[in-house]
């Protein structure tokens, strides 16, 4: 099997679940892709996988939102997973990005003991020789998703301890100055550093007056 006659088959299940057919597409899938993992080689499994990430998540090719991890069947997941853990393994990339965009960091429902964490996945493509602009926009928006997470429930309690925001912050500082970051996610950081920065003053002198107040003497907006 070569990669046009891969794709082929796998429009025709987009193509039913287009028409609303999802158990007809699912039954499909489910029969496309067992003959795929019982009769294609592994070379040739590596290379369709491969041409189809880059398609998919690269170039944005075929049917899916435009999400940091678009949505693909479980069926196409399973086979994606066996493959990039063993080109995972191999320190390759893109594939590191790849599993971090289809995987994220914290459920794979492929492997339900989250034996494969792929948060230091997107850290290890990030350090990689062949690390790509991608690579540093989903790791630099990896620390801003921690910070958002962490403040969350200001100012009744904080997500994160201060020493897990002072490495959060240590890691952004560090992309920061080796390489080349958007200004909107720029200025939404120095908003996150200065808002946990008054958090933990305020904290620190037992909660004393209003933490609004504190943050609308600084100019932040915060709800």
């Amino acid at each position: 099997m070569d990669y046009e006659q891969f794709i082929t088959e796998i429009q025709k299940y987009w193509d039913l679940r287009k028409k609303g057919l999802k158990k007809q597409a699912n039954s499909f899938l489910f029969a496309f892709t067992k003959y795929f993992k019982e009769n294609v080689s592994e070379e040739d499994t590596d290379a369709i996988l491969f041409q189809f990430c880059r398609e998919y998540l690269d170039e944005m090719r075929f049917p899916g939102d435009d999400l940091p991890r678009r949505h693909l069947p479980f069926q196409m997941t399973e086979l994606l997973d066996n493959y990039l853990n063993h080109e995972c393994e191999k320190n390759k990339m893109p594939q590191m990005r790849w599993a971090y965009q289809i995987f994220g960091n914290s459920y794979n429902p492929h492997d339900p003991k989250l034996e494969h964490d792929f948060y230091p996945i997107l850290k290890r493509a990030y350090m990689h020789e062949k690390c790509d602009t991608q690579t540093v926009h989903f790791y630099f928006s990896e620390q801003l998703d921690s910070l958002w997470w962490g403040q969350h429930h200001f100012p009744e309690s904080c997500g994160i301890t201060k020493e897990e925001f002072e490495s959060i912050v240590g890691i952004a500082n560090k992309i920061l100055s080796e390489q080349s970051i958007e200004p909107q996610l720029v200025e939404e950081f120095k908003y996150y550093v200065r808002l946990y920065q008054i958090y933990f003053e305020w904290e620190g002198n037992n909660r004393n007056g209003s933490f609004y107040e504190l943050c609308n003497k600084e100019g932040l907006v915060f709800e």
